[in-house]
């Protein structure tokens, strides 16, 4: 069994903690939806991937996300990702709350949320439940998990129990740039990503204020907690929700 990595990430927009692995190499579908577009990759969300240039790419992130990834495969290979679940909830305990139980107050950290996949994707059936009992043993913290796997029929009924759980918001991710967000019977509210705002609301969606709304200086204000949004971790959400390519 691999050495226990660090486990926790804090993507730069999230107003949380999060855990992540390599993108494409665990993002199964992608990898099936990349090799069948072809020639029509520029459509395809995933060709252009964050989480597959910029700071995701240098060698101190790259190896932080491969330690992570060995440790839980064997962890899957070896005990059914047992010991996955006990690393993940210690660090989650440890990060989130004081030996006494109660839960800490950190700034800029909304320890009432978990980021699951800014990188990386729920890539199979043992891994996804995994993740569902961790998220048992956190009944008070919201749990997002956006993902493509839904394309394929062998991780849907995982899926779907995950997503049952009353802190897990499971988004399916649209597949194409403009697309509408999916529709998936026992998920939540999917989410797209489109070029104009205007289109994404004339197709129904909430545009995340985070891909648009500008400051003084012109930039856009790209951190969920400047808006004081946390709607991608509301379960229940029945509105769509559309991020603008950028």
């Amino acid at each position: 069994m691999s050495d226990t990595p660090t486990l926790l990430s804090k993507p730069s927009k999230m107003p949380c903690v999060g855990f992540n692995l390599p993108a494409l190499k665990f993002c199964p579908a992608a990898k099936i939806l990349l090799a069948k577009a072809k020639d029509n990759l520029d459509k395809l969300i995933c060709s252009s991937c964050y989480a597959c240039k910029g700071f995701y790419q240098f060698p101190g992130t790259k190896n932080a996300l491969q330690k992570k990834a060995d440790f839980v495969v064997d962890s899957l290979r070896n005990d059914k990702g047992e010991t996955f679940v006990k690393a993940m909830a210690s660090a989650i305990f440890k990060k989130y709350y004081k030996k006494d139980g109660t839960r800490k107050t950190l700034k800029n950290i909304n320890t009432k949320l978990f980021r699951v996949h800014d990188s990386g994707d729920l890539f199979n059936v043992v891994y996804i439940k995994a993740w569902k009992r961790i998220c048992q043993i956190f009944p008070t913290i919201r749990f997002w998990f956006p993902t493509r796997e839904y394309v394929r029929a062998s991780q849907l009924e995982a899926l779907k129990d995950l997503a049952s759980l009353p802190n897990v918001s499971l988004k399916p991710s649209a597949l194409e740039i403009d697309q509408p967000a999916p529709k998936v019977d026992g998920l939540d509210a999917g989410t797209a990503v489109y070029t104009s705002k205007e289109k994404a609301e004339q197709d129904g969606h909430y545009v995340c204020p985070a891909t648009y709304v500008k400051g003084k200086d012109g930039k856009v204000l790209a951190e969920c907690a400047t808006h004081n949004c946390n709607l991608c971790f509301i379960k229940g959400c029945k509105k769509p929700i559309a991020y603008l390519a950028h």
